[in-house]
């Protein structure tokens, strides 16, 4: 099995780091992160943060490093965790499919953007990933 930051995940994406001209980081990000999650639909009038946090991996699945820095611009490949498990059925079921886009955050401030391009364990409930 290839190595993984999280025991589970519940979606994959690509995710791409804004540069600094963008408004994004000034400083490096790292596989890790614990960015917050927004979704870019815009039917909502505030903001509403979740905690989703990526494991961005390579083509065989490896996770990426955690003391080497992200690339800034490319598309990279993330497992989506949804860190409160009761939100998965209560909110993100409903919501997360492929094609939808979204934004990661660092309090108000957009840092990278993204689009679901696979459902994984969103709809398998916790104790059933543990027994697989």
């Amino acid at each position: 099995m290839a190595h993984r930051l999280y025991e589970y995940d519940d979606f994959e994406a690509t995710i791409r780091i804004y540069s600094t001209a963008e408004g994004g980081r000034r400083t490096p990000a790292f596989n890790g992160i614990r960015w917050d999650f927004t979704y870019a639909d815009n039917s909502q009038p505030t903001v509403t943060l979740y905690m989703i946090w990526p494991d961005f991996f390579a083509d065989g699945g490896q996770a990426l490093p955690t003391d080497q820095p992200l690339p800034v611009g490319d598309e990279l490949s993330a497992r989506m965790l949804v860190l409160m498990d009761e939100m998965r059925a209560e909110v993100h079921r409903d919501k997360i499919a492929p094609g939808v886009r979204f934004f990661c955050h660092e309090g108000e401030k957009r840092v990278a953007e993204g689009v679901v391009t696979k459902i994984t364990g969103l709809f398998t409930p916790r104790d059933e990933q543990r027994q697989a």
